[in-house]
């Protein structure tokens, strides 16, 4: 590890050179400039320096930033759809949810996905972002945390009770 310098350095830095408002683009070159000719700069991933943030430019699905810890350590965490606000009554924050479809006989409706280090099976899970959600009168099953030590934010799990093919399904052993 070479020279450490705090983020108010680097900040400082980064405004004499570029000016007040810079974003550092961290995909590479060809991913910037297509996006960039195509006018969609804002989905460019990079670091935020006035935030501390990685994070889309649009601020959607995911942003990381180093935290305080519950536990009285610094980590670093995801914060899902860091568009949104928290509730402040309490109540979960939702970032995203799953829609478990189960027909009669008991299966559960299942489809391949791709994961980060590849295929997945899954259920029907959606980001609020993503836009997939269940209806605004559904009534969650319960909620969950994928990884309530990095990841901010609840899923909501909702059941749907509806006829599909018993081959686009699993049973819930499977």
């Amino acid at each position: 590890m070479g020279k450490i310098i705090s983020r108010d350095e680097l900040l400082a830095a980064l405004h004499e050179k570029f000016g007040e408002d810079v974003f550092v683009c961290l995909e590479d070159d060809a991913a910037r400039e297509a996006k960039t000719a195509l006018g969609k700069a804002l989905e460019l991933w990079g670091f935020d320096p006035q935030t501390g943030r990685i994070k889309r430019g649009d601020g959607k699905f995911h942003a990381g930033e180093v935290v305080r810890h519950f536990g009285g350590y610094n980590a670093f965490a995801i914060r899902e759809e860091p568009n949104l606000e928290p509730p402040t009554d309490g109540s979960p924050f939702v970032i995203g949810h799953v829609i478990v479809d189960v027909n009669p006989r008991g299966f559960v409706r299942v489809r391949d996905g791709k994961g980060l280090i590849g295929p997945i099976r899954e259920l029907k899970p959606s980001s609020v972002s993503k836009g997939e959600l269940a209806p605004d009168h559904a009534t969650p099953a319960g909620f969950f945390q994928a990884n309530c030590q990095r990841i901010v934010g609840h899923i909501a799990v909702y059941r749907n009770d509806v006829e599909f093919p018993d081959a686009e399904g699993e049973t819930p052993e499977q």
